[in-house]
């Protein structure tokens, strides 16, 4: 379960079947859901949505993408259910993620003086 795990951990963009997980792991698709949920406390399915999910928050807090973008970067099809499933998860949409979590840019009083910025 530990291979499938970590395969999951890095294509989680990419389109993931349960069927195909479940010949990774050489497991019948019922087997697999029902270890996989005994080995994470999560199905396939909600495992791969909280990578994507976790993935999402670090682009938009560390990166200018787009929402958008980064909705199809890590593996999401469809805006709307990316921006309710991360609403549901957050409590914030992504945009308003985005600005909670962003820090300010840090430019030194020496870079201001220098091109008079703020005068």
């Amino acid at each position: 379960m530990k291979t499938v795990i970590q395969y999951i951990d890095r294509h989680y963009a990419k389109r993931l079947t349960v069927a195909a997980l479940a010949r990774r792991a050489r497991l019948s698709p019922f087997h697999f859901i029902r270890s996989f949920r005994a080995a994470t406390g999560l199905t396939p399915h909600q495992y791969v949505r909280e990578r994507r999910l976790e993935r999402a928050r670090h682009l938009l807090s560390t990166t200018p993408m787009p929402v958008t973008d980064v909705c199809q970067a890590v593996g999401f099809t469809s805006l709307g259910s990316f921006s309710t499933l991360f609403r549901r998860a957050t409590g914030l949409s992504p945009i308003a993620f985005r600005s909670s979590t962003r820090r300010p840019v840090y430019i030194p009083g020496c870079f201001m003086r220098m091109y008079r910025i703020g005068r």
